[in-house]
């Protein structure tokens, strides 16, 4: 039997996959990102591999592909990881290390968000459409797939994080992300160990002090959706991440902003094709085990 292995690695944690090559998931393991030393981030993803071949009893020689999305600029020619905030890589040449450690496997690596676009764009039997997918966890970002393939311009496409709110000053990133929103709310309650999921709780209790921190993140993303709306037209907009994976009613709430902005006759309707994540917290996972499937 043929196995692929995939890994999806973030600021916070490093899950690694083990497939069958029919898209069947065999195992799925998840440890914590190390974010200060690149070798030993590099050797906890090998030994996180090697460690469910040997549960699951599989050889090496029988995984045929191995695929790895990471945060940040890739070079997805030479399998490099150029440049990642929230990880200890630079220049790293992570396709040539992996292939040194597994000689017999096919090596793909990627952006993260990339992985997990291919993932939704396939899981919806997309090949002419054009699909956008949108990603808010610990940053924000974005990726879109017009006829099968992406759009990656020069190199930076998507990088949403750095657009513009209301303000010349303020970031989408540093008004909606994860830490963003944790630190906004910190401040709100003095208390230096609030988290996101505790605010979100504060916030489903309708605490007026998160529901204002929760409705300005909410419009800043339905203004950037409407934009994505105008300029590129997509069949489909994917809303993903842990964020919103972990709270849909936000989906809902960016859904209902962004249905108010489109006036226009021709615009109507089209807030419609804003939808949830297909895969969840997997989508990574199986994105980056379908770009060696496909």
């Amino acid at each position: 039997m043929e196995y692929i292995l995939a890994a999806d690695i973030g600021g916070t944690k490093l899950a690694t996959a083990l497939f069958i090559k029919d898209g069947t998931v065999a195992k799925v393991n998840e440890i914590r990102s190390e974010k200060n030393d690149g070798e030993i981030l590099f050797q906890s993803l090998v030994d996180s591999f090697k460690s469910i071949c040997v549960n699951e009893r599989v050889n090496l020689d029988d995984i045929k592909g191995i695929a790895v999305g990471i945060p940040g600029i890739v070079d997805t020619e030479k399998g490099i990881a150029v440049f990642q905030n929230n990880l200890p890589w630079r220049d790293f040449p992570l396709a040539e290390r992996l292939a040194n450690e597994f000689p017999k496997s096919k090596i793909v690596i990627d952006n993260d968000v990339y992985m997990a676009t291919w993932g939704e764009y396939t899981n919806r039997g997309f090949s002419s459409e054009t699909l956008v997918y949108v990603t808010l966890s610990t940053g924000i970002s974005c990726c879109s797939i017009h006829q099968g393939a992406f759009l990656r311009g020069a190199g930076m496409a998507g990088e949403i994080g750095f657009s513009l709110t209301d303000t010349s000053e303020t970031t989408l990133e540093s008004l909606v992300s994860g830490p963003a929103l944790e630190l906004k709310g910190r401040k709100k309650f003095g208390n230096t160990e609030l988290t996101l999921k505790e605010m979100m709780e504060y916030y489903y209790q309708g605490d007026s002090h998160i529901l204002s921190i929760v409705n300005e993140a909410v419009t800043a993303l339905a203004k950037e959706v409407y934009h994505i709306i105008v300029f590129s037209d997509p069949h489909c907009i994917v809303l993903g991440g842990g964020i919103f994976n972990h709270h849909p009613e936000l989906i809902e709430l960016v859904r209902k902003e962004v249905r108010q902005y489109l006036r226009h006759p021709l615009l109507k309707g089209k807030e419609e094709r804003i939808q949830a994540s297909a895969y969840k917290g997997e989508a990574g996972l199986r994105g980056a085990a379908s770009t060696v499937i496909k």
